[in-house]
């Protein structure tokens, strides 16, 4: 690609960088620790809202720990991602590009659950700006790939069967996840626990509707050795590696700051992200250039 056509997905990812910069610290900065207080919920339940005086006030205690550690990942994740991506980009290298896309991947997907599921905060345009600039990012920068270029660009021991079922393992999990939820809920006549301090299942819609149905066609076409699996498991599977190491320090803070014993979510999730971190770096590592 001409240096030309390089340019606008430069500048979109310089423009991520200062939004993810200030979001990060934003919420980092403002945050004053909580002030953890329980209300009765319009659904009737007993929500514990994590209080105080920072962005996050009013929202539930676990999803308010949950947004702290991807602010974290913000600047100890995304912002290195995001320059190794634009200095590999510039030289021309594919693996440059694949990184970018993941990372504008990973921030479309996160702050469109931050404008759609957390409570109103003063970071609301910030977060839609950020949104659109990962789907704008993830647009500009897959449109002139080549996907059969990408198998001319695979080295040996490419792991195309293990990134295959990975992909097809987390739509399966997600699958399962949202299904229980809602299924048992009904059963029961009540409603979903996962909706705390929410008056709909944002998440679970997102996941159903967008997450999974891309994890299967990813990890179907990677299975059948198709271009086109390659290039989207490659963007799809850093992303994921990248949300699952946030939600982790979110868990991680959780324990430190309010002493919550989820040693089970904490296992979980740090072993969904060592799978994903380990599929996606050997994965990047056998991609010529």
């Amino acid at each position: 690609m001409s240096r030309d056509g390089r340019a606008p997905v430069i500048g979109l990812a310089l423009v991520s960088l200062v939004l993810v910069a200030a979001s990060s610290l934003g919420g980092i900065l403002l945050d004053d620790g909580g002030d953890p207080f329980r209300v009765t919920f319009c659904w009737g339940q007993d929500v514990e809202v994590y209080g105080g005086h920072g962005l996050y006030r009013l929202d539930s205690m676990a999803k308010a720990v949950a947004f702290r550690g991807f602010d974290w990942a913000g600047l100890l994740i995304c912002l290195p991602l995001s320059v190794l991506g634009m200095l590999l980009f510039s030289r021309g290298w594919l693996r440059g590009r694949l990184i970018l896309a993941a990372v504008f991947t990973y921030l479309a997907y996160n702050y469109l659950v931050s404008v759609l599921g957390n409570a109103y905060n003063g970071l609301l345009l910030l977060w839609a700006a950020l949104f659109a600039t990962g789907v704008s990012g993830v647009a500009v920068t897959l449109r002139r790939l080549d996907t059969t270029a990408v198998l001319e660009r695979l080295a040996a021991g490419f792991p195309t069967r293990r990134l295959a079922a990975y992909m097809l393992a987390v739509a399966a999990a997600l699958l399962a996840r949202c299904l229980a939820q809602l299924v048992s809920a009904n059963d029961a006549g009540r409603v979903p626990v996962a909706l705390e301090s929410s008056a709909t299942l944002e998440l679970a819609a997102l996941q159903l509707g967008l997450v999974v149905p891309l994890h299967v066609l990813g990890g179907v076409w990677l299975w059948r050795r198709q271009a086109r699996g390659y290039a989207m498991a490659l963007t799809l599977g850093l992303a994921g590696a990248m949300t699952f190491l946030s939600l982790v320090l979110g868990q991680v803070l959780l324990h430190v700051s309010f002493g919550a014993d989820d040693v089970g979510g904490l296992v979980l999730a740090s072993a969904a992200a060592l799978v994903a971190a380990t599929l996606s770096f050997v994965a990047l590592t056998r991609v010529k250039a």
